[in-house]
């Protein structure tokens, strides 16, 4: 029962939560799509259904305790099957609540207006029961699509929507003044903000859950906007901490070869001079050891000899094996920045990852760039004893705040996609692997 002036039928408003919520799930759920999904939803629409149905002509004093516990249901529902967290879950399922009130809303009072029946208890002939459901499908069918059509224009340019506790008490505030303004002539009939006609009662709820939804949808906006500018500044503070450290890098390993050069002179007078065998000894061993330096890292393109170079350097004080095999030179076509910022967090994720084994022979990471036809394969490997959570192949953070994380990979995949590329990333038998693939540019 809706109250004592008005009973709209309880099963439109079970209809309208369960599709509410599961328009929230379609959208903005992350969860794999499997047999699980559809039991929930049936688990779901049997509980809501229930609850509704049977409590229609229930007494006043209960009506919002069954409102809660309605509220519940749908919050239940959008985790379950969402598998969201829950200050998204909670986030999504106040949005579905008004939308559904709203739905159910201006459902009944159209259906009101055209027919003037308004008692819901009376079952009427077969005739107007079919009218009845036929108009709620029609109508339900248009405003549901028309909110799956919202909510996917602002899941667009974002990959998951990230609520803080200001913004779902923000939400929740805005749910209760929305609720209570609207169901107030069904709550206290005799109260000064109560409606005295049927169809007054059902223009200030519609208008009440309607404006509500428009609070929502702003706020939304303008969370997403936020999140959107926010990420912006990081992913590109992320680039240009990446290259800034390929220059210092670079200004470094410069210095480095200079001496080198120097040394490797120096120790040929020397040799050329040397007073005794042992002398000589030394000083080829020497030249062996510069040697090695003198190899390594060339791989063809300088970006990335001075990025390698720079990470060897790194995991040499950490007792990390990094190698190396492909040709760097097929990466010539990409800017200087893109190189240093996807193949650095390539590399930090992965010493990241390995840094934490205490098992030193463990801690191994390989690096491939080769041509396979019309395109570049881009591949690292890494020993991982962590256990990665992945989203469409690609790993997730698993750390509590989510806003200062992750974005290493968010990076790479940005720039991936610069270029036409695509990458995909999976772990087999504690060997963690990262794939790229980008087309040659001719």
């Amino acid at each position: 029962m809706r109250g004592t002036v008005v009973n709209t039928p309880g099963y439109y408003y079970a209809i309208s939560y369960w599709l509410s919520a599961l328009v929230m799930i379609l959208v903005h759920g992350c969860g794999k799509k499997d047999v699980w999904k559809y039991v929930y939803g049936v688990l779901s629409f049997i509980s809501i259904f229930t609850v509704m149905f049977f409590t229609d002509g229930i007494k006043q004093m209960f009506f919002m305790p069954l409102m809660v516990c309605v509220f519940l249901l749908m919050l239940l529902y959008i985790r379950m099957a969402g598998e969201l967290p829950w200050r998204e879950t909670g986030f999504f399922c106040a949005k579905a609540f008004i939308n559904a009130e709203f739905a159910a809303s201006l459902c009944w009072q159209i259906h009101y207006f055209y027919t003037g029946d308004f008692s819901g208890q009376e079952k009427g002939t077969p005739e107007q029961m079919l009218w009845r459901v036929l108009h709620m499908v029609v109508i339900y069918a248009v405003l549901y699509i028309l909110i799956y059509l919202i909510e996917r224009y602002l899941k667009k340019d974002i990959e998951e929507l990230q609520i803080t506790r200001r913004e779902l008490l923000v939400v929740y505030f805005v749910l209760v003044v929305v609720y209570c303004i609207s169901n107030v002539s069904y709550v206290d009939v005799k109260s000064i903000f109560s409606a005295g006609t049927a169809m007054d009662v059902f223009i200030i709820r519609t208008l009440a859950d309607l404006s509500g939804m428009a609070v929502l949808y702003a706020y939304h906006i303008q969370v997403k906007e936020i999140q959107m500018r926010f990420e912006k500044d990081t992913l590109r503070n992320i680039m240009d901490m990446q290259y800034k450290n390929y220059k210092l890098s670079k200004e470094s390993i410069d210095i480095v070869n200079q001496k080198y050069h120097d040394l490797k002179h120096q120790i040929n007078l020397l040799k050329s001079g040397a007073d005794s065998e042992k002398a000589g000894e030394y000083l080829e061993q020497m030249e062996r050891e510069i040697k090695i330096y003198e190899t390594q890292n060339k791989t063809g393109n300088n970006v990335l000899d001075t990025i390698l170079t720079s990470k060897s350097m790194h995991c040499q004080r950490h007792g990390i094996e990094l190698k190396f095999m492909g040709e760097g030179q097929l990466l010539n076509f990409m800017e200087d920045m893109d190189i240093s910022a996807l193949f650095g967090n390539m590399l930090d994720n992965a010493i990241e990852s390995v840094v934490k084994i205490k098992d030193r022979q463990k801690r191994l990471i390989s690096l491939h760039v080769i041509q396979d036809k019309q395109f570049i394969r881009i591949r690292t490997e890494n020993y991982c004893e962590e256990n990665v959570q992945f989203q469409d192949g690609i790993p997730i953070t698993t750390k509590k705040d989510k806003r200062f994380h992750g974005y290493g990979m968010k990076s790479m995949k940005k720039i991936i996609e610069k270029y036409g590329g695509s990458v995909m990333a999976g772990k087999t038998d504690n060997w963690f692997e990262l794939k790229i693939l980008i087309p040659m540019k001719h």
